[in-house]
């Protein structure tokens, strides 16, 4: 029962993330890729915040986690998400809606 509990507990917060992501929990402007900027904001805090975090809970005794945040996955998912709201904006425009 552990391995299908440790198994099935990083599901959780991925789905919630997928959706969030796909759907958006926000109904504005800002959020519905009109403005690539609002998009690549928002995943690179996600993306931070398990970079900055994630290292933590994992590996308690390791004192350079945070650091993964800081320098790898919050700039990497800021400049993904920018990319991402870039090519989701023109497709948008593309489709003409």
């Amino acid at each position: 029962m552990d391995i299908l509990f440790s198994v099935a507990m990083p599901l959780v917060p991925m789905t919630a993330l997928w959706m969030a992501l796909r759907h958006g929990p926000w109904r504005s402007r800002f959020w519905r890729h009109e403005n690539p900027i609002g998009f690549a904001l928002f995943v690179g805090g996600i993306a931070f915040l398990a970079g900055f975090v994630g290292p933590m809970i994992l590996a308690p005794g390791a004192n350079q986690g945070p650091l993964l945040g800081i320098f790898y996955t919050g700039p990497l998912g800021t400049i993904g998400g920018l990319l991402w709201g870039m090519v989701r904006a023109w497709r948008r425009s593309a489709a003409g809606t």
